[in-house]
């Protein structure tokens, strides 16, 4: 019982500790979205996210292809929803839909540029609904050189 509880503790410091950097991509919030099982059945992602073989995080575009700073992007935000096709035989994600747009292409090509590398357990899922969120503000520092 006392491993158990240490076990949960830890767990819930995890999920609610704060790191140095906020997180800009929330990839699958386990509360939202729904996945399709084999049979066609409708299931809670979480059931769909034990199966998960291999998945990336999408990458917040830091930089467009531009030396230009003012260029850069900057403060996207948004909130996207995905749909999944997965290949039966191989678990691999066959095709991604945007079912929702993020608001921004870039976002929505990070989205679909990861979601489209995920493998997923063979047999057990063929469809599976991802809502992402993405919550950054751009702070500009300045940096100032110092003589020595």
């Amino acid at each position: 019982m006392k491993a158990l509880t240490t076990i949960i503790a830890i767990t819930l410091i995890g999920f609610t500790a704060k790191g140095s950097e906020p997180v800009p991509y929330i990839a699958m919030p386990i509360d939202k979205g729904y996945a399709i099982d084999a049979r066609g059945k409708r299931q809670p992602n979480a059931l769909c996210a034990h199966d998960v073989i291999w998945a990336c995080a999408p990458r917040y575009p830091l930089r467009a292809r531009s030396s230009d700073p003012t260029t850069w992007s900057r403060n996207f935000r948004g909130e996207g929803l995905y749909r999944l096709d997965i290949d039966l035989k191989t678990g691999r994600v066959s095709r991604t839909t945007i079912m929702k747009s993020a608001g921004s292409p870039i976002l929505d090509k990070a989205s679909t540029f990861a979601f489209n590398r995920w493998v997923f357990t063979p047999g057990k899922w063929s469809a599976m609904i991802i809502p992402t969120t993405v919550r950054v503000v751009w702070m500009p520092v300045l940096i100032q050189e110092r003589e020595l």
